[in-house]
């Protein structure tokens, strides 16, 4: 997924983020005067992350640590001199007073791009619970600047009009985070910031938010049948779904599922009641389900009188949901793994040998390599092997 819009008015989260971790990349000296100064304001002195465009979860952790070492970074920056333009910018944000504000402000919404972009990122299937998901995030985002009234009563997320000036909440209603309404009073109260510098903030987060949740309406695939399809696969929520939702399956992917008979519809609609009314044992922790071990024992399941497997076709159906991905994330992880092993100075892996083994051992999550310990018969078979190979190829 591509990274939100992080800008809020002409401060921008990450060029801070990348300035401040560049200035003291590599910098001996700058990270001892860094430590003095946190000494100075009885602050516990951390190494400054650095930002990487391409891992967008990086940015939280950047600037939440930027917030930790604020007092010292910017008595640091006021206190020092350098003539180089990056040292330029950092001085006149960490003289600002508002540049607090805004991080405090990013701090406290950009976990809820963070939750919901994990989700995408999941290594186990997850394509059932994306509906929702995005609603929910959305919805979530729409909170902080609309009046609740606003959000209720609309089945479709776009029929919230979001955009509506009438539907926003005033400027000192809106959601921005306890600690930064409670930092932004108290500079209005010290005199630090005047009202229009306050009023110019929210109107920066209002508009933030409103970009936010526009994009997300552009760009999530909020209208996809499949995602809406695909939550019967979850036995959490079952009495939701319909036989409808197997079928839509059976009918998308006709080549792979052969059940397209009415005599097959109908038993499918007996397996899919089945599957409703079934007692479902309590879970300790429903959130921990791993679906694909459930359906693996559903269809193990048999009748305890004739012992005929009670689900023949409704498994079959939803290990093909289960396999399709729910993000790019994974084809994103193999691109990644390539790269890091098919390098400058190994670029003669093949691609259909050496590479594809590498990859194929990598990819199935096995231990480290230093950790793992061969069994005796494959010792004795790689010995076989050795003594074979250094027959056949003696001179």
């Amino acid at each position: 997924m591509p990274p939100w819009k992080k800008r809020v008015s002409k401060f921008d989260l990450e060029d801070l983020v990348v300035d401040v971790g560049y200035w003291f990349k590599g910098s001996t000296n700058r990270k001892g005067y860094l430590t003095e100064f946190c000494e100075l304001h009885e602050a516990e002195y951390m190494e400054i992350l650095q930002h990487v465009s391409v891992r967008w979860l990086s940015l939280e952790r950047c600037g939440t640590r930027i917030l930790r070492l604020y007092d010292p970074l910017a008595s640091y920056f006021k206190s020092a001199n350098d003539n180089q333009a990056r040292f330029r910018r950092l001085q006149e944000a960490f003289s600002d007073p508002m540049t607090e504000v805004y991080l405090l402000f990013f701090q406290a919404t950009i976990p809820a791009f963070t939750s919901f972009n994990l989700l995408l990122q999941r290594e186990q299937s997850s394509i059932f619970l994306l509906h929702d998901e995005m609603a929910n995030f959305i919805r979530k985002l729409c909170a902080r600047f609309m009046v609740p009234t606003a959000l209720q009563g609309h089945k479709q997320l776009h029929e919230i009009a979001f955009k509506e000036k009438a539907n926003h909440l005033p400027g000192r209603k809106l959601n921005i985070g306890f600690t930064t309404r409670a930092k932004l009073n108290r500079l209005l109260d010290d005199g630090d910031i005047t009202p229009q510098q306050m009023e110019k903030f929210h109107e920066a987060a209002l508009a933030f938010l409103i970009n936010a949740v526009d994009y997300a309406l552009k760009k999530l695939p909020l209208q996809e049948p499949l995602l809406k399809h695909a939550k019967f696969v979850d036995v959490r929520q079952r009495l939701e779904c319909g036989v409808e939702d197997a079928l839509y399956f059976v009918e998308r992917f006709s080549h792979l599922l052969p059940y397209h008979r009415p005599q097959e519809h109908d038993l499918l609609s007996d397996e899919f009641l089945e599957y409703q009314t079934m007692p479902v044992p309590p879970l300790q922790d429903p959130e921990e389900i791993e679906m694909g071990s459930f359906w693996a024992e559903m269809a193990t399941r048999k009748h305890k009188v004739t012992g005929v497997r009670l689900f023949q076709r409704l498994p079959t159906i939803a290990k093909l949901v289960l396999v399709l991905p729910h993000s790019n994330a994974d084809a994103e992880r193999v691109f990644s793994l390539v790269g890091l092993n098919k390098t400058k100075t190994r670029n003669s892996l093949a691609l259909d040998g050496t590479l594809s083994s590498i990859m194929t051992i990598k990819m199935a999550g096995l231990e480290p390599c230093f950790k793992w310990e061969p069994s005796p018969a494959i010792i004795k078979a790689s010995k076989k092997a050795t003594s074979h190979y250094n027959k056949e190829h003696r001179s």
